[in-house]
């Protein structure tokens, strides 16, 4: 299996199949995430104007991708409260999201795609932390499957720390047709950490 960057006007070329793969995991929990793909190509062709993206492949199937951009450049929704927080978003890099078919989780890709990430960040120095956010849903959720692992464990095994009281709020629709605004808590890293954690995911 193979990992390639995509950046600029590359990206364009890839929204379906990108678009494809956050329909497909994001109706899992936590998501429950009921999208349309008009909306998921608007999103993503965002990261052809400032950010980058990374594809997982085994031989010529797309298995996973990892996305991200400065955070100065994404929605309000996620600057407003880092601003808040007395954090200047300039000084992060948002990791928008780490998708992986079912099939090729818990071997190891998600940590290959999330040390790609950084590595190539680091390199560039615009930043001095990454930035990731997590879906808050209770314990007792009735969606929540057997033997559901946290994603936050994956976090922290890669050196992520939650900041503290930093929250942000995001409309989507669920599954039920019914939107609402889901609470993402927020977690920071070092730059100077990158590839600290490589751990199997």
């Amino acid at each position: 299996m193979t990992i390639f960057e995509l950046s600029g006007e590359r990206v364009l070329d890839y929204l379906d199949l990108l678009a494809g793969l956050r329909l497909s995991i994001f109706r899992e929990y936590p998501y429950l995430y009921d999208g349309q793909l008009e909306d998921e190509r608007r999103y993503l062709s965002g990261y052809a104007v400032t950010g980058q993206v990374l594809l997982a492949l085994d031989e010529e199937q797309v298995i996973g991708a990892i996305t991200g951009m400065p955070l100065a450049m994404e929605s309000e929704a996620f600057v407003t409260p880092f601003r808040a927080a007395g954090l200047a978003p300039e000084e992060f890099y948002y990791i928008g999201e780490l998708l992986l078919l079912p099939p090729y989780r818990n071997l190891g890709w998600g940590s290959r795609l999330l040390d790609r990430l950084e590595q190539s960040v680091a390199q560039q120095g615009a930043c001095r932390s990454y930035c990731l956010a997590t879906v808050n849903r209770p314990e007792g959720h009735p969606q929540r499957p057997a033997g559901y692992v946290p994603i936050e464990q994956f976090c922290r095994r890669h050196g992520y720390t939650l900041i503290e009281g930093v929250t942000a709020q995001i409309p989507w629709r669920e599954l039920d047709g019914k939107s609402t605004h889901k609470t993402l808590s927020l977690w920071r890293k070092s730059v100077d950490g990158a590839g600290e954690g490589r751990h199997s995911s």
